[in-house]
């Protein structure tokens, strides 16, 4: 062949790195492993070439097929096999231009009833299985490999979220215009984009894979892949309704919770390193987009379905309860009072517009507002205070705990007073109870926390409470005033006669 290879590192730097952990490679393996290099430049060419979006289009304008990607995508885990002990991390970001370029290509329309599943299928074509096989060769290689290729973790998991990412947003492939499949007209020659819903959701499963087998490892840690992964995750969270595909955020979800599992402890560990500093903020903000979405529910949604849909949103503030709040001491001040924010708003019964009125006494997000209300509650304890974050978190809880109360029984005397003999609805005289009672347990538990654990400030707060609850007293509900005489009673505790001055000897 007369035509020199393109090559960025030179046979012989390729060759030096096996000279120092393996034996001495003799002339004819030299020359095996030269033409094995050169195999590989010639495929990168190939690949970087072919998969260039052309500046302009036309008629005459060459597009690669998806059989030719596709035979191209299935050399590499050959090739590699051959190359592997030289294979470096520049040599695994031209394969990442490759592999992306080559799934966002689109595909014309006279050949896209052969090529394609239907839109409502969930399977991927024969391209993409080939791209996401290379990137399994690659991580099993790294994984039984030596210590040092352990660095390409972190390029693995960035070319996999990238991919993630077409799950709401398609690639675009230069300035070309693509048709929705569903939309297509075969008869006329079109370029049709693919459903990427499918290939984005295998490969946020490879990456809940990947990340449970490696989430200690020091490169993973150093290049921050939980924040990456999370802040990838929360487009298609805040999206929700809106996603393209219900089943992404579905999945999105599911797999932050399992993501979190493995990686909040790892982040616990490496608390006083700052490694994982900028992870809280994207993580609290990854809560309050998912939890207090902008989409809006679509009219068709069965009141089954959406009572399956608060469900998750309850595991997230059953995973806040479990896994977060209590591990204080590794917890940034700044994260905890989002997230105190956040439960006090989740505590507050919330309901979508879209719903008619028939509707909105099962639609509220009852069980919601309890598990935010209940979380709030188990963190207003100070009983159980060993540390100084401890007691902030507590305080702060309780304080927010409080504030909730006093808002939620001010709104219930106005609606009681402007409704005359009308009953409220049943929601509201539900979540007053709710808050009766806890009030009436808080201030139980309280009174047996130890005194120095309960500053001046919540004292206050609890007793300009009582005014308050006292109004209550003209209720009509027979529930809530049954409730209301519960909370009332414990503060028979707090009266005492008024601190006179000394007349006559006499205190």
């Amino acid at each position: 062949m007369s035509r020199p290879f393109v090559r960025t590192d030179s046979i012989g730097e390729k060759l030096g790195r096996y000279s120092s952990s393996e034996p001495p490679i003799v002339t004819d393996e030299l020359e095996d492993l030269n033409l094995w290099w050169a195999a590989w430049n010639t495929w990168y060419r190939i690949g970087s070439e072919s998969t260039k979006p052309p500046i302009t289009f036309d008629k005459l304008t060459f597009i690669p097929s998806q059989p030719f990607l596709t035979a191209l995508i299935q050399i590499f885990p050959a090739l590699y096999q051959h190359i592997k002990t030289g294979f470096n991390m520049d040599d695994l970001q031209k394969l990442g231009v490759i592999l992306h370029s080559a799934i966002s290509v689109p595909i014309s329309s006279d050949a896209s009833p052969f090529i394609l599943p239907s839109y409502t299928e969930a399977v991927l074509t024969s391209l993409q299985e080939a791209v996401l096989t290379a990137l399994d060769v690659l991580q099993k290689a790294i994984c039984v490999g030596p210590e040092n290729m352990q660095i390409m973790y972190p390029a693995i998991f960035d070319q996999l979220l990238a991919f993630v990412e077409f799950s709401c947003k398609p690639p675009q492939y230069g300035q070309l215009e693509t048709k929705h499949v569903a939309n297509a007209k075969y008869n006329q020659a079109e370029w049709v984009a693919l459903n990427y819903v499918p290939f984005a959701e295998r490969s946020l499963e490879v990456v809940v894979d990947l990340y449970q087998k490696t989430a200690c490892h020091k490169a993973v840690v150093n290049e921050k892949v939980l924040q990456n992964i999370i802040k990838t995750l929360r487009v298609p969270l805040s999206l929700k309704y809106s996603c393209p595909s219900e089943s992404t955020w579905k999945l999105a979800v599911s797999s932050l919770l399992r993501v979190l599992s493995i990686g909040l402890p790892v982040a616990r560990q490496h608390a006083s390193s700052g490694k994982f500093g900028s992870m809280w903020p994207e993580l609290a903000n990854t809560f309050e987009d998912f939890l207090f979405t902008k989409s809006i529910p679509p009219d068709n949604l069965s009141i089954q379905e959406f009572q399956r849909n608060e469900n998750i949103d309850v595991e997230v503030v059953q995973l806040i309860s479990n896994e977060i709040l209590p591990y204080a001491n590794f917890i940034p001040k700044e994260f905890v009072g989002q997230i105190m924010t956040m439960l006090n708003k989740g505590s507050i019964h919330s309901q979508s517009s879209s719903f008619t009125e028939a509707e909105i006494d099962i639609r509220l997000r009852e069980e919601f507002s309890k598990m935010c209300f209940e979380t709030l509650l188990q963190f207003s304890f100070s009983n159980k205070v060993t540390t100084p974050q401890e007691g902030y978190i507590s305080r702060m809880a309780l304080s927010v705990l409080l504030k909730r109360s006093q808002d939620v029984l001010h709104r219930y005397i106005e609606d009681e007073r402007l409704s005359g003999k009308c009953p409220l609805p049943r929601q509201q005289v539900t979540e007053i109870i709710f808050v009766l009672k806890a009030v009436s347990t808080l201030i139980d538990s309280l009174k047996k926390t130890q005194p120095e654990n309960v500053d001046g400030n919540t004292w206050a707060q609890v007793i300009a409470l009582y005014p308050t609850l006292v109004e209550c007293i003209t209720c009509s509900s027979s529930e809530v005033c049954s409730a209301l005489k519960e909370a009332l009673v414990p503060f028979k505790d707090f009266m005492q006669p008024p601190a006179s001055r000394v007349q006559n000897g006499e205190s």
